[in-house]
C-alpha cells in the first residue's frame, strides 16, 4: 500500500476507533452489569424456594434417641436462611466470573458447554487474517474486555452491598424468630404458674415438669416440644407432620406420656388447673360406689346445665363405663372393687372448655386395705399434692347403727368392719409427713365428710336418718349450713367414740358433711320415712366433690 494511504487509514481508524473503544468499553460494562444482576436475581429465587437443595442447610432431623435432640426438622428461619443467602452469593460471584471470564464446562465430560463473553470479544481477532482486520480487531476485543472486567467488577460491588443490606435483615429475621421462640416459651410457663397448673403422672405420682409428646403419625417421642429453633408455633416431625409447639394451638391435644415411667398422660392436660383428691374409707366403706355416683352426676349435671364434663383418661372412662354395664347403678355389689396396688388416679375435666373455672380432678381410689396400713400409705406419693380429701364413714360401721340393723340389713349394704376414727388417724399421720400445717397444728386442707349408704338408714328408725327431722331443710339441698350441723350431731350422737368429729375439726381447716346413696346416680329425689313421716333428700353425691372445688362455697 501506498504509504499515504496507509497513513490515510490509520488517521481513519483513530477517528472511528475513539467512538468504537469507547462503545465497546461501556457496552461491556452494561453487559457485565445485567449478567451479574440477572444471576443474582435466578441464584437467589432458586435458593429461597421450597423446592430448592437442603443440603447444605443440615436442617435434617437428628436420630431419635432417650436423651438427645428431637427428631425434627430444623426451622428455616432459625439459622440456615443464613446458610442460603451464603450459597446464593457464592453462586452469584461464581456464575458471573465463569460467564464474564472463564468458560463453562460440563461437570462429568469437562468439554465446554458455554464461552465466558471475554474470550468470544477476543474470538473476532481469529476471523480474519488479514493483518489490517487484526489492527481493528484487537484493540476492539482489548477495550471489550476492559469494559467487561469493569462491568464485573461494578457487578460485584452492587451485589456486595445489596447482600450487606438483605443479610442484615435476615439476621434481624433470625434473632426476631429465635426471640419469638424464648418470648412465647416463657409467656406460657408463665401463664401456667400464675393458674396453677401443672400435671402430674396418675400411675408414678410424679409431676411432670417435660411431658413426651407422641407425634400421632410416626409415634416419634418429642421431649422437649417448645418453641425454639424447631419452630416457633410448629415444628416439623422427622415424618414431616406438622406439631403445635403451643398449648394455646394444640400442642395439649397430642398424646403424652410420664418421662419417668411412660404411662399415657391426661388428654389436654396443662389446659386447666389441677385438683388432686384422694377419696378414703376403709374396706367396703362404700368408697369406689361413691366414685360411681359421684362421677355419673358430674356427668348428668354437665349435660343438664352445660356446665360441661369431660373424661380425660381412657382408663377411667372404661371402668366407668364397664360399671355402668354391670348394672351399678342399681346394684352396688357389682362395682369393681379397688385391687390392693398404687392407686391410680381417676382424671376427668370439670367445666367448660376454655372457661376460667374448668379443673382437672385427680381422684384417688386407694384400696382399704392400704389405707390400714401405714406403711402402704407413706408410699403413696400423690398425697404430697393433695388440694382436698374426701372421707367417706359406713353408717353401718358404728356401733349405735349397727345394734339397730338384723344380720340381713347389714348383709345388704356390705357394712364396713373398720372403725373410721382409725383410718382417719393414720391418714392424717400420713398427711401431716407431706404438707405444711397451720400455727392452730391444722393441716390446711377441705375435708368432705360423706356418710354413704344413706338409703339404708331411712328404715332404721331407732337411729333415724340425719336430715330427718330439719323441716324444710331435710327436701331443700340448698340449705346446706343446716345440713352440715344437722349431720355433724347426727355423728356425734351415734358415734360411741364421739371424739370423730373433734379429731376432724382438730386436724383439718376446713370439713363439710354430706349424706350420700347410690340410688341418687342418675336423678336424686326424696325418700319417704316410715310411719307416714314427711320425706328426705339426700346430698347429691357430686355436692362433695364440687365443694371441694369451688373455694367460695368453703368460705
Amino acid at each position: 500500500m501506498h504509504p499515504v494511504a496507509l497513513i490515510a487509514l490509520l488517521l481513519g481508524l483513530c477517528c472511528v476507533a475513539r467512538y468504537l473503544f469507547g462503545f465497546l468499553i461501556a457496552g461491556g460494562a452494561a453487559v457485565a452489569l445485567v449478567v451479574g444482576a440477572i444471576e443474582f436475581v435466578t441464584a437467589a429465587f432458586a435458593g429461597f424456594t421450597p423446592a430448592g437443595p437442603v443440603g447444605h442447610l443440615r436442617i435434617d432431623p437428628p436420630a431419635e434417641s432417650e436423651d438427645g435432640p428431637d427428631p425434627a426438622y430444623r426451622s428455616y428461619y432459625a439459622g440456615p436462611v443464613l446458610l442460603d443467602y451464603r450459597k446464593v452469593l457464592a453462586q452469584t460471584f461464581g456464575r458471573v466470573w465463569a460467564r464474564v471470564v472463564t468458560d463453562r464446562r460440563d461437570v462429568h465430560t469437562g468439554l465446554v458447554v458455554q464461552r465466558s463473553l471475554v474470550r468470544r470479544a477476543w474470538a473476532i481477532t481469529r476471523q480474519s487474517g488479514s493483518p489490517y482486520w487484526k489492527v481493528v480487531a484487537v484493540p476492539s476485543a482489548f477495550a471489550a474486555t476492559i469494559g467487561l472486567m469493569a462491568g464485573m467488577a461494578g457487578a460485584f460491588a452492587l451485589v456486595a452491598v445489596t447482600s450487606v443490606i438483605f443479610g442484615l435483615l435476615l439476621v434481624v429475621m433470625v434473632l426476631a424468630a429465635l426471640i419469638t421462640a424464648g418470648t412465647t416459651r416463657v409467656a406460657e410457663f408463665g401463664m401456667l404458674y400464675l393458674r396453677g397448673i401443672t400435671i402430674e403422672c396418675g400411675t408414678c405420682h410424679v409431676r411432670a415438669t417435660r411431658p413426651i409428646y407422641r407425634c400421632p403419625t410416626c409415634d416419634a417421642a418429642h421431649r422437649r416440644l417448645v418453641p425454639g429453633r424447631a419452630g416457633v408455633l410448629h415444628r416439623t416431625c422427622r415424618c414431616r407432620t406438622s406439631l403445635p409447639t403451643l398449648l394455646a394451638i394444640g400442642k395439649a391435644k397430642l398424646p403424652a406420656q410420664c418421662a419417668e415411667c411412660k404411662a399415657l398422660l391426661p388428654v389436654k392436660g396443662l389446659t386447666a388447673p389441677t385438683v388432686h383428691i384422694p377419696v378414703i374409707a376403709g374396706p367396703t366403706a362404700g368408697k369406689s360406689v361413691f366414685m360411681q355416683t359421684s362421677v355419673t352426676r358430674l356427668m348428668v349435671r354437665g349435660d343438664e346445665s352445660g356446665g360441661g364434663f369431660e373424661f380425660a383418661d381412657e382408663m377411667a372412662k372404661s371402668d366407668f363405663e364397664r360399671n355402668v354395664g354391670l348394672g351399678v347403678h342399681n346394684d352396688p355389689s357389682k362395682i369393681l372393687k379397688t385391687v390392693v396396688r398404687r392407686p391410680r388416679a381417676y382424671n376427668v375435666f370439670v367445666g367448660r372448655e376454655g372457661s376460667r373455672a374448668r379443673r382437672l380432678l385427680y381422684l384417688y381410689d386407694p384400696a382399704g386395705e392400704t389405707v390400714e396400713s401405714v406403711e402402704q400409705l407413706a408410699e403413696a406419693q400423690f398425697l404430697a399434692f393433695t388440694k382436698g380429701v374426701v372421707f367417706v364413714i359406713d353408717p353401718f360401721s358404728l356401733r349405735a347403727v349397727r345394734s339397730a340393723s338384723d344380720r340381713t340389713l347389714l348383709r345388704q349394704v356390705s357394712a364396713s368392719n373398720t372403725a373410721a376414727k382409725a383410718v382417719l388417724e393414720r391418714f392424717v399421720e400420713s398427711l401431716r409427713e407431706r404438707l405444711p400445717t397451720t400455727r392452730s397444728h391444722r393441716l390446711n386442707l377441705p375435708v368432705a365428710v360423706v356418710l354413704t349408704k344413706a338409703d339404708g338408714l331411712v328404715g332404721l328408725p331407732e337411729v333415724g336418718h340425719p336430715y330427718a327431722n330439719l323441716g324444710a331443710a331435710s327436701i331443700d339441698r340448698a340449705m346446706r349450713a343446716e345440713r352440715d350441723a344437722a349431720l355433724r350431731t347426727w355423728l356425734s350422737d351415734t358415734n360411741d367414740r364421739r371424739d370423730l368429729v373433734s379429731s376432724l375439726d382438730n386436724n383439718f381447716a376446713t370439713v363439710a358433711y354430706f349424706a350420700v346413696s347410690y340410688q341418687d346416680a342418675v336423678e336424686v329425689s326424696p325418700h319417704d320415712l316410715p310411719g307416714g313421716a314427711s320425706a328426705v333428700t339426700n346430698d347429691d353425691p357430686a355436692a362433695p366433690l364440687l365443694w371441694l372445688l369451688d373455694r367460695k362455697a368453703r368460705r
